[in-house]
């Protein structure tokens, strides 16, 4: 769609205002951050924006902030302040993610090897 015959501009317009105008989240999200939805009743899920609902719905398994953007074809900056809003109001939980900084999470460690092995056969 153009809008002022500018092509994607308003795929700009939008992203704007789905963010409010801001360009980071309050929250520093990684591309391989684990997300998961947090139970809560139809009155809370009638709450969120269409958007909200979409990621919601996107992390009913632990799903990485890659995964949501590119399932809901949303530019991955717009993802992450969208996820870090459902965050701040408890409808989603942020995992914690390794660093190169920290000792190594065995369970994560396993739980990567798992997925990779299934993918695999």
């Amino acid at each position: 769609m153009e809008l002022n015959g500018t092509p994607g501009r308003s795929n700009r317009v939008r992203s704007f205002s789905l963010t409010g105008g801001r360009t980071r989240a309050p929250s520093p999200l990684l591309l391989e951050t684990l997300v998961s939805a947090i139970s809560m009743n139809a009155t809370g899920f009638a709450e969120l924006t269409p958007e909200q609902r979409e990621i919601y719905l996107a992390c009913r398994e632990p799903t990485s902030v890659t995964e949501i953007a590119t399932r809901l074809s949303m530019p991955i900056g717009v993802a992450r302040i969208l996820i870090s809003d459902l965050s701040d109001h408890d409808r989603v939980a942020i995992h914690p993610t390794v660093r190169r900084d920290q000792p190594s999470n065995r369970h994560l460690l396993e739980r990567i090897l798992h997925g990779l092995e299934s993918i695999a056969q």
